[in-house]
């Protein structure tokens, strides 16, 4: 099974109670995933949560090498716009994930919805980190609902 993670990009501040309560409600929603039998996950590389999420996968993969992350990349550069600190989080994930699929060469007004209706088509259930609507994050956990794959909101 495969499970895609959507999220904003903006997270709580690090070391603060909301972050250490997210950070907790990950590694449970990612601990449920494998038990039902996810052992794919897929992130959009965004700033944020996409990478949190990637970094905990990676980590996991550690322990569990039947673990696998695949990281779907909207347009090559991605991460131009990026500090520096979040640019060289994007490599790092990127250099150590096991897949890295890139869907367009450059930037377009719908590359970032294509990029996540490919998560969702191609996912079995979806990890979702929403705080707020409208956004690409709760548009994407919509789009999985309306597939009637299950969605860990957390």
């Amino acid at each position: 099974m495969i499970c895609a993670f959507t999220g904003h990009r903006d997270l709580p501040a690090d070391g603060s109670e909301e972050y250490r309560t997210l950070l907790f409600s990950l590694e449970s929603a990612v601990r449920d995933a494998l038990h039902e039998g996810c052992s794919r996950f897929l992130i959009g590389g965004a700033k944020g949560f996409d990478l949190l999420a990637g970094e905990w996968i990676l980590a996991l993969k550690k322990v569990d090498p039947s673990v696998s992350l695949a990281v779907y990349v909207p347009y090559r550069g991605q991460a131009n716009a990026y500090s520096a600190a979040d640019a060289a989080r994007y490599r790092s994930v990127i250099a150590q994930a096991d897949e890295v699929v890139l869907l367009n060469e450059t930037y377009s007004r719908g590359c970032m919805r294509e990029r996540n209706a490919r998560l969702i088509a191609d996912a079995d259930l979806c990890i979702a980190y929403v705080r707020r609507r409208p956004s690409g994050s709760a548009q994407t956990m919509r789009m999985a609902e309306r597939k009637g794959i299950p969605v860990y909101r957390i």
